[in-house]
């Protein structure tokens, strides 16, 4: 078993190995995207290939967003997809969202990262059907389903009752007519998006992962549960911005490792510096190495190889947990 966190830049891009069993989680931005010219990264459909990857048995979309799902586009051309998770799947067209919002891209970010997702989103979803690939919009689950022998997974984030919220919420502003309110209406969807990520946590034998997604929120009350799983690697939330550590979520897992996933500049605060150093003290404080890393920085751990920094970081399910690079290779 192999779990991977791909330096994609600043976005998210997890790949599981087991065998023949393959398992991605989030794509990172599009292949196009300016963060590819950043030393150290690398395309998720790039590293499947490199890993002699044959077929997807479950692809995983998080969230809508631009640094989570655009990258599966290229991914979902290129491999066999047995199955597609995401947490909404609205089936209406965002053509006109897209073109109501184009004009006021250039001068807001925000708008135009959600709606390069939504262009992303089009293209894939034309992509699932072309293939006959099953699509299903995923909830809250209460307990580990297989993924395949001795691997399997429990869902955390909406319910059903908030799924469909956000799914009508969605098609309303698709269906608006007026420019103006379609784009306050794409505005108020985006900003709530992260509450609304799934996460997940992943099972093989007595080891388990956290993959939280960009779901910053609802943790005191998911970790007061009695069955709430611990994990030995705990990816955080939102891409370890300051609102990415919930105390709730590090106590409950209690884990050995700290992944965040940014790129070398941090972005948007991302990585922070406060955050790095409560990982860290929570690991000394309890006599463990100081096991925090960054997929955008692994070469400050790392170091590099013939001249290249590390692309990746595996997680081996083994006790105690062992991290290791992974160096891009020619293919």
């Amino acid at each position: 078993m192999e779990l991977y966190f791909l330096n994609v830049g600043y976005g998210e891009a997890i790949v599981l190995l087991d065998g023949t069993h393959c398992l991605v989680i989030d794509g990172g931005p599009g292949s196009s995207d300016e963060t590819y010219d950043q030393p150290g990264t690398i395309r998720l459909a790039d590293f499947l290939h490199q890993k002699g990857v044959t077929q997807i048995d479950c692809m995983l979309c998080t969230h809508l967003h631009n640094d989570h799902l655009s990258g599966l586009v290229e991914s979902s051309e290129q491999f066999p997809v047995r199955e597609f998770w995401i947490n909404c799947w609205p089936t209406t067209s965002a053509e006109r969202a897209i073109s109501a919002a184009l004009p006021e891209c250039p001068d807001d970010l925000s708008l135009r990262l959600f709606t390069t997702g939504l262009q992303h989103f089009e293209t894939l979803r034309q992509i699932l059907a072309n293939r006959s690939i099953q699509v299903r919009e995923r909830t809250a689950t209460a307990d580990y389903e297989p993924l395949w022998p001795g691997c399997s997974i429990r869902l955390f984030g909406m319910d059903e009752q908030r799924a469909a919220e956000r799914r009508t919420e969605y098609e309303t502003f698709c269906q608006l007519s007026d420019p103006a309110a379609q784009r306050d209406a794409m505005r108020a969807f985006d900003k709530a998006e992260n509450t609304c990520s799934l996460a997940c946590s992943l099972q093989y034998g007595d080891w388990r992962v956290m993959l939280t997604g960009d779901l910053c929120s609802g943790w005191d009350a998911r970790c007061a549960a009695p069955d709430f799983p611990h994990a030995q690697v705990l990816k955080l939330t939102h891409h370890g911005q300051r609102d990415g550590m919930p105390q709730s979520l590090v106590e409950a897992c209690d884990p050995q490792v700290f992944l965040m996933c940014a790129d070398e500049a941090r972005t948007f605060c991302s990585a922070c510096d406060e955050v790095q150093a409560r990982a860290e003290q929570y690991l000394t404080e309890r006599g463990r190495p100081a096991q925090v890393y960054t997929t955008g920085r692994l070469a400050l751990s790392f170091g590099l190889q013939d001249g290249k920094p590390p692309c990746a970081l595996c997680c081996v399910a083994q006790e105690p947990t062992h991290c290791i690079p992974y160096y891009a290779k020619e293919v």
